[in-house]
Order: C-alpha cells, then structure tokens, then sequence
C-alpha cells in the first residue's frame, strides 16, 4: 500500500490505472450495507519558515505534498455525510512529511471499519 500511496502522491492522482487500483483495494476490503462514497484529494502546502519566536520568516523551505482520503456514507445518490473514517498519506510530523507514518481519523474507536484499517493501512 505505501507504494501505492506514494505512487498517487507522484502522480497528483492523475494516473487511472493507480486510482482503479486503489478503489478495487478498497471497495474489495471494505464491507458496508449502506452507499458510500471513497473520496480523494491531492495538494500541496507550503511550509513557511519560522523562527524560534514562532514568527513567519519569509520563504517556505519545503513543500508538503499530501493526498486526503476518506470513505462517507451517501445521503440520497450522491451526496456525502460525515466521513467515518480516512487518513493523510503522508503525515505530517515536525512541519515536515514523514513518508513512514499515516494520520488516520476515525468517527469512533472500534467501530467495524477497524479490521479493515489494519488490513489496508498495516497499522
């Protein structure tokens, strides 16, 4: 999965055949007896330089780039409700990227989505 991931961040999820992946990999391990939606999103952040007084200082020195996704359920055909679950690939630690490590939000602890977070993301 982290290639995966890594390879969509690259891409600024423009490559078909990765996304199609991705979503078979999801929609195969995810179970629900209600409509979802599995959304993503590609952007990047510039890190602006602070000094030790927390002030901005200037230029950014590096650019964070990062994908989004979360899984929600429908409300109707199409429209999305509160995710129950997504994470940040990669997460952000010490204002910079750490490509080992996932930010996962979740609605509720232990909720059933758990099994498959640690199926698909390893954790």
């Amino acid at each position: 999965m982290w290639q995966l991931f890594m390879a969509m961040k690259s891409c600024g999820l423009k490559n078909d055949a990765l996304m199609e992946t991705f979503y078979d990999v999801i929609m195969e391990n995810y179970v629900s007896k209600e409509p979802y939606g599995i959304f993503v999103f590609h952007d990047r952040y510039d890190v602006p330089v602070k000094g030790t007084d927390k002030e901005r200082q200037g230029e950014s020195e590096e650019v964070f780039e990062y994908i989004i996704c979360g899984i929600c359920p429908l409300k109707g055909e199409y429209e999305p409700e509160k995710p129950l679950w997504g994470f940040l690939f990669p997460d952000f630690t010490d204002r910079s990227a750490d490509i080992n490590s996932i930010a996962v939000f979740r609605e509720r602890e232990n909720q059933p989505e758990e099994e498959f977070l640690q199926r698909i993301l390893k954790i």
